[in-house]
């Protein structure tokens, strides 16, 4: 079994509660992976580059203020239903911020173009079709402040939960 890591943003417990009900029906793999999150680097450094990676993290990580996330409107992939942010600039900023020191890991390896879109997964399908009917309760407002990453590792594609191996402290 291959181990991968990922760096991500994990919003708080009003969240959690409201996207874990759709995750559970929609998204079953990643619900039961780990918490509902905004990726900032999947996939992220290989495990025995982990250490090495938290001496990178910490103290640059250091030198970012907190800032607050509003999660207020949804967000469509071809196959994905997704919350997003009102405004991702200092998600966006924080992500082109370390990826000066990760240039080698760009989100989801550059699949979806060089940019990060920040989003969190509610729902995710195997066909356009089946994404078209799902209906989505009306958007929610989440407002949070985020204080700290989370370093995470575990099988991908596998029904077996993630372990968070270190908080980041902003």
């Amino acid at each position: 079994m291959k181990l991968q890591t990922s760096l991500l943003i994990v919003p708080p417990s009003e969240v959690q509660a409201f996207a874990a009900p759709l995750r559970e029906k929609y998204a079953p793999v990643s619900f039961v992976q780990g918490p509902a999150h905004i990726t900032l680097f999947y996939p992220f450094v290989e495990p025995k580059a982990i250490d090495n990676a938290i001496k990178i993290l910490k103290p640059k990580c250091r030198l970012v203020e907190p800032f607050e996330v509003t999660l207020d409107r949804y967000k469509r992939f071809e196959t994905a239903h997704l919350l997003t942010p009102a405004d991702p600039e200092p998600i966006v900023s924080l992500y082109n911020y370390l990826l000066t020191e990760f240039p080698d890991y760009p989100a989801y390896n550059g699949l979806y173009g060089a940019n990060l879109i920040p989003h969190l997964t509610l729902a995710s399908f195997d066909k356009k079709e089946e994404a078209d009917q799902l209906q989505l309760p009306a958007p929610p407002n989440f407002n949070f402040s985020v204080e700290q990453l989370y370093l995470f590792m575990g099988p991908m594609d596998e029904r077996i939960a993630w372990i968070p191996i270190s908080i980041i402290p902003l």
